[in-house]
């Protein structure tokens, strides 16, 4: 039969023609829809998490890394934030710079 595309239900194991969830179990069959939702609750997930924080994922990951028991990883998060603040202080005298040149 040309143009039928048969899914085998990960969960039941019974095939199914053209259907994006099982017709016996109801689990999700095409794996398309399923990415998609997926990243759909994760982007919801994130969202959420930033509007309770009041931050970005970025600075969350500083402060909670300059904070943590191993030491080692505190040297490398405070390292590596130093830098961080180095890199947009000059991002910023350039901007204040070429905004100064424009005038």
């Amino acid at each position: 039969m040309k143009g039928s595309l048969y899914k085998i239900c990960p969960k039941c194991k019974r095939p199914n023609i053209n259907r994006d969830y099982c017709e016996y179990c109801g689990t999700i069959i095409n794996i398309y829809l399923k990415r998609r939702l997926e990243r759909r609750q994760q982007e919801d997930e994130k969202r959420r998490l930033e509007k309770e924080s009041g931050k970005i994922g970025f600075t969350t990951f500083f402060e909670n890394a300059r904070e943590h028991p191993n030491w080692f990883i505190r040297i490398f998060a405070k390292l590596l934030y130093s830098v961080w603040v180095v890199v947009i202080a000059i991002g910023s005298f350039l901007a204040f710079l070429l905004g100064y040149v424009a005038a």
